[in-house]
């Protein structure tokens, strides 16, 4: 075909034309195809409650039977680790993703002080999500600087108040708030949040944490039965004058488990499930009379130490996955950040679980570790529990060290002994030494845990001794 020179000329001039026009078409197209929302987080943490209490880690009582339905739809953990049974210290590892020697939380009277590492909400907050938070006690005070990143902490409010909160002049403390006032605060903030943003929402249960007190209404589902006595007896649980507290305990649990189906279903009707990522687990167990023992804090048994951990994914990925793995609370914060592909600004010690999750490899850990709170060298006279000197439980595949500077030290098998009742410190020396090793290995990058506390305000001092904890 033949063209002449003034067909090219009008080509010419219609080209600049044509292009613009196709430009604006395409902006046009691509401005419509909908972009997908970075994907929000909701982290609940149920204070006190051990994993082996719950039925969707096989507990004979129906505990938790929303738990069970969302374990289906979620990847869970069966060896999850406290980094230390203290709820102040357990929550800054968690926000952190270190351990307490790093982070120097040491008990619930600690502050974190010239922490320059990013706290998760930090990080989040600066890749523009909106930030909440929702304490379930005064523990969590925002003078512990965790409300560090968030927009919203509601530490302040708490219309609940105990029977014997303490007033010292004019001060009265209000201790916590029950399941259900906690998930109406959470409920508030979500409806009031920006739809076009992403969210990070932490939630706090405090209702398993002795006293025990249910709430107006509330008609316990769980009787303190002769089955019951039989299970608690067959394993191992020591002081028989608190079997009725135990009791109590697993109605707590069950209260809880209902409101956090309440809360699904609010996060089904406002259709946030499709987008957002929910992790469930908790601070600490509790002893309940195992190792003749019933609080928390002094020891370093399983008991004490195994916590639920639940990823729900926005896709349910992984849905029904069980992973035997021994992980630790650290590892939280690394896994959130990675499965949202945002870059790691934190001094995390721990590990994302991405990996495990997805089938791709292992946390690059021979052991972890969980350490006791640091308590003063003089006994106080408000702590009856006082026991000085560090404490490290190292576990090491099936072995753990229970290693202390005072007090003797315990080797268990935890594979082969359940209770943790044979102590193979003696029979066993090749074992004891190479995880006493790596135990002091752990710790010697801190040096030492600190002898030295540090200063608490009066009004936290109050709080503290509301709460019936020593500081």
């Amino acid at each position: 075909m033949i063209h002449s020179r003034a067909s090219d000329n009008i080509l010419a001039m219609k080209r600049p034309r044509i292009l613009p026009v196709l430009v604006l078409i395409c902006a046009s197209f691509f401005s419509c195809v909908p972009r997908k929302k970075p994907t929000s987080v909701i982290l609940i943490v149920l204070d006190t409650v051990r994993q082996d209490h719950l039925s969707l880690y096989g507990y004979p009582r129906k505990t938790t039977p929303f738990l069970e339905r969302l374990g289906r739809e979620s990847a869970v953990f069966d060896n999850a680790y406290s980094p230390m049974p203290n709820t102040v210290p357990a929550h800054a590892s968690i926000f952190t993703g270190c351990y307490p020697s790093e982070h120097r939380v040491l008990h619930n009277g600690g502050r974190l002080e010239n922490w320059t590492g990013d706290l998760l909400a930090e990080v989040l907050k600066k890749k523009g999500y909106q930030t909440g938070a929702v304490p379930g006690s005064s523990v969590l005070d925002s003078w512990h600087g965790l409300n560090r990143g968030f927009y919203f902490y509601e530490d302040g409010h708490f219309e609940h108040r105990l029977d014997n909160a303490k007033e010292k002049g004019s001060v009265t403390i209000a201790q916590h708030r029950n399941a259900e006032q906690v998930i109406n605060w959470a409920i508030q903030w979500l409806d009031r949040k920006k739809p076009e943003k992403p969210f990070f929402l932490f939630i706090h249960f405090w209702d398993a944490h002795y006293p025990y007190e249910m709430p107006a209404g509330f008609s316990p589902v769980f009787k303190t039965d002769a089955d019951f006595i039989k299970y608690l007896n067959d394993n191992r649980y020591m002081l028989k004058d608190r079997f009725e507290d135990i009791n109590l305990y697993d109605n707590t649990i069950y209260n809880i488990d209902r409101n956090l189906d309440k809360f699904y279903k609010y996060l089904e009707t406002a259709k946030l499930l499709d987008n957002t990522l929910i992790i469930i687990t908790a601070d600490h167990g509790e002893g309940l009379g195992q190792h003749s023992w019933y609080r928390h804090s002094r020891n370093l048994y399983q008991e004490q130490l195994l916590v639920p951990m639940i990823f729900r994914f926005p896709d349910k990925f992984k849905a029904g996955a069980r992973f035997h793995d021994p992980v630790s609370l650290i590892d939280i914060a690394p896994t959130v950040l990675d499965y949202l592909k945002l870059i790691n600004d934190m001094r995390s010690q721990g590990f994302s679980l991405m990996p495990l999750i997805s089938g791709n490899g292992k946390p690059s850990r021979e052991c972890l570790f969980s350490e006791r709170r640091w308590y003063p060298e003089e006994k106080p006279k408000n702590d009856p529990n006082w026991a000085p000197g560090n404490k490290i439980a190292g576990v090491c595949g099936a072995w753990k060290l229970v290693w202390s500077d005072r007090e003797n030290s315990e080797l268990f098998n935890i594979d082969e002994d359940i209770f943790e009742l044979d102590n193979l410190i003696n029979s066993r020396p090749d074992k004891s030494k190479e995880l006493d090793f790596k135990v002091n290995s752990h710790l010697k990058p801190a040096k030492t845990l600190p002898t030295q506390k540090q200063n608490i305000p009066e009004d936290q001092k109050i709080i503290l001794e509301s709460l019936d904890y020593a500081y």
